[in-house]
Order: C-alpha cells, then structure tokens, then sequence
C-alpha cells in the first residue's frame, strides 16, 4: 500500500477555509508548490503518519516555494483542534470533507497530493505502508521534482 499514481484529471480551483479562517484558494498559491496530506483523525495510518507530516511541516517551513497543508475529511470538524492540540500539530489543517470526496469519489485516507506551482495535479499517493522505510525520501524526491519542473 501507499503507491504514487500520476492523477487522471486536473486539480479544480478551491477555495476552502482551514480551522484559523484563513482562505486557501488554488488561484492564490500558483508560484508555490503545494504539499497536501489528505487525513482524518479516526483512521489508524493517519494516525501514524500524522507526526511524520508534522516533521515535514517543520523541514519545509523555511523554503518559500513550497506550501505544506492537510485536508481534513472528519466529518465533525469540532474534534480537529482538540486532537491537533493533543498531539502537539501546527500544520495547517483545512476541514474538506466534501471537496475531496467529491474529486476522488470515496474517502479513502492517508493521500498525499503534489501540485505543481502551475497548479497542475502532479502526484498522488494512495494508502501508506507504516514499513516503508524509504516513504519520506521517494515523497520529497517527488516534491522537488514539482518544484524543479515548476521553475
């Protein structure tokens, strides 16, 4: 599990809040690539995964021309900010349900998402492998593959 696929169709503009009211809008970020996990706080592999997303958030922080974010599919957005705050997360979090389900047609977590800062859908990563020993590197080997085609 935890394959990359190149996706099948085209990233649809969005324009969705995350849980601090701030606008993530596709059209705005282009010039930047973007990293997105896709996560929900009731799935097992998400769980995992989420400390790792945390230290990428940290890794990437200073480099101006990638965004990391997460979109949250939980369907009671009120349990985010406790569990984010229980874990000690600080990664953007963008409560959309609704947006991934009606572009990936199921709510399957862990995904990961590369956008190029054309907007263009690069990547997606399907499942994750808790065994994978060389997930983090094949991820960033893909991200700066975006942001080197991208410049």
């Amino acid at each position: 599990m935890g394959r990359w696929e190149k996706p099948d169709k085209e990233m649809p503009p969005f324009r969705l809040s995350d849980i601090d009211g701030n606008v993530w809008n596709l059209k705005r970020l282009q010039g930047k690539t973007l990293l997105v996990a896709v996560w929900a706080s009731w799935s097992a592999p998400c769980q995992i995964l989420m400390p790792k997303v945390q230290a990428l958030f940290d890794q990437l922080k200073p480099r101006q021309e990638i965004i990391v974010a997460t979109f949250n599919v939980d369907e009671e957005t009120a349990t985010i900010r406790p569990y984010l705050e229980k874990h000690g997360f600080t990664f953007p979090v963008v409560p959309s349900r609704v947006f991934v389900g009606q572009l990936v047609g199921f709510l399957s977590v862990p995904r990961f998402w590369i956008i190029d800062a054309n907007g263009k859908w690069q990547w997606e990563q399907v499942g994750f492998d808790v065994n994978d020993k060389e997930w983090e590197t094949e991820l960033l080997k893909r991200l700066e593959g975006a942001v080197a085609a991208s410049a």
